[in-house]
């Protein structure tokens, strides 16, 4: 097999190899069977709500205020401890 028998060959595998692929994961059974169930975001009830009132915001600033100085103060106990 040579010449152009070969290259006959050769372009049906390009043509019909990636429609084939598109014809199996594309279709609706694909789909169905392995994509469906995957849940790709998360529930609206457990993703982060950012504070919206100038109360609310202006609380999760000290509440994160504290955080980081505690933070900051368990670092620098550390390195104290380190040096000593």
């Amino acid at each position: 097999m040579a010449g152009p028998q070969l290259e006959v060959v050769k372009f049906g595998v390009y043509v019909f190899f990636p429609v084939g692929i598109m014809l199996y994961f594309g279709g609706p059974d694909f789909y169905d069977k392995y994509v469906k169930g995957i849940k790709f975001w998360p529930d609206y009830q457990t993703t982060h709500k950012p504070p919206t009132t100038t109360e609310d915001v202006q609380s999760t600033l000290k509440k994160l205020k504290a955080e980081r100085e505690e933070r900051w103060r368990k670092y620098e106990e550390a390195q104290k401890r380190q040096g000593e």
